[in-house]
């Protein structure tokens, strides 16, 4: 991608009287796709991906939609790598977990705190989480590999936080299990609009899920 910096529309004619367009400001590429990044979780944060238009997506970063698709290609690598950048970032902020638990440093303890990363994270109402829950099917397939890859990071992090053993299929199940627990929970709370009640009750009743049915197996620790 050529790095070199955008430049304006041309604007010969200064006729107060037409249809007013958004300001296009000159930035570098890096600039320009991160407006265009943020422009779209904006528009993707309560809508499908089918309601939503690169068009509509450029207009609210101040660009072109040539413009779109010359950083991003399609619509459909353009929502992908908004979902790339947001896993990038949950990941990230999720891993902060392990290297400050709190006061208790153990297991359970930094799942609780990564399942409130999540929960913040959802809130936030980025990168179309909802969308890839809801509506799987309308997403491009690219999107939906990013969050199974997402998904194979947290399933190895829970074995690993918790001393599981990832190679016993029994324990595979069941922390696959818990985590479509988490994203239905979580999608629910999400459709209620996040209350800060139930976010507590949500942490507790997922670690207690997945404590009864490890407990199934073998004897855990208590959480």
């Amino acid at each position: 991608m050529n790095a070199k910096e955008d430049t304006p529309d041309p604007d010969p004619d200064p006729d107060p009287d037409r249809t007013v367009r958004p300001v296009r400001r000159r930035l570098g590429a890096d600039e320009r796709r991160a407006a265009l990044l943020e422009a779209a979780r904006a528009a993707f944060r309560t809508r499908a991906y089918t309601e939503v238009s690169v068009a509509e997506i450029a207009h609210a970063a101040g660009a072109s939609e040539a413009l779109a698709h010359r950083y991003f290609g399609s619509k459909s690598a353009l929502y992908a790598a908004m979902v790339t950048d947001g896993l990038r970032e949950l990941l990230a902020r999720d891993a902060a977990c392990d290297a400050d638990p709190g006061p208790e440093p153990d297991g359970w303890a930094r799942l609780r705190a990564s399942l409130r990363v999540y929960l913040g994270f959802i809130a936030e109402g980025a990168n179309g989480w909802a969308t890839l829950l809801r509506a799987p099917g309308s997403v491009p397939p690219e999107a939906l590999a990013e969050r199974d890859r997402g998904r194979a990071v947290f399933h190895e992090r829970v074995t690993t936080r918790l001393g599981l053993d990832a190679g016993d299929p029994a324990v595979r199940l069941v922390v696959d299990g818990y985590l479509a627990y988490v994203d239905n929970a979580c999608l629910r709370w999400w459709e209620a609009g996040c209350p800060e009640e139930l976010r507590s009750p949500l942490v507790e009743s997922a670690v207690g899920a997945l404590t009864g049915a490890l407990a199934a197996l073998s004897p855990v620790p208590e959480p």
